[in-house]
């Protein structure tokens, strides 16, 4: 029983980085640098109008291969990331500098730019709209005309 224990806690164990980093890999980087883009055979080509349809051409929009997502295809059969090494903590501040952090944030934010777009423009019409009334003089219908015409 102690050696099915002993086993039990070591294969968990053996799986994770070490702790304080390898003496020959040094600490624990969670992100490569083309994250969180993959290999363009896996997901396609990335970028701006390198997608598989163009708005170029009438006759043929399609110019490259349809994206086919993993569920559709049936898993990952290549995976680019290694989730133990992905998922690992203890060095995340001290392996990923300021602009990843923030590129990776900004990456979680993609998919609800529209909501932040909802709430953002009609606060900015509010807000310019009040500042706009601020700024404004009075009509001259809601003063007395002497007072309105009076030099300052």
């Amino acid at each position: 029983m102690a050696g099915l224990l002993r086993r039990a806690v070591a294969r968990p164990l053996a799986a994770l980085p070490k702790r304080g980093g390898d003496v020959t890999q040094g600490p624990v980087k969670p992100i490569g640098p083309n994250f969180p883009l993959t290999s363009e055979k896996t997901m396609g080509p990335h970028g701006w109008m390198r997608g598989s349809y163009t708005i170029m051409s009438l006759k043929n929009p399609i110019v490259g291969p349809l994206y086919r997502p993993p569920w559709v295809v049936g898993g990952i059969h290549n995976p680019t990331i290694d989730p133990v090494k992905h998922f690992n903590t203890q060095h995340r501040f001290a392996t990923v500098t300021f602009a990843e952090y923030v590129k990776c944030f900004i990456y979680a934010l993609l998919p609800a730019r529209t909501q932040l777009f909802m709430v953002g423009v009609p606060v900015m019409c509010v807000l310019f709209v009040t500042w706009l009334e601020q700024r404004r003089e009075p009509m001259e219908i809601f003063m007395d005309r002497e007072e309105y015409w009076k030099d300052p």
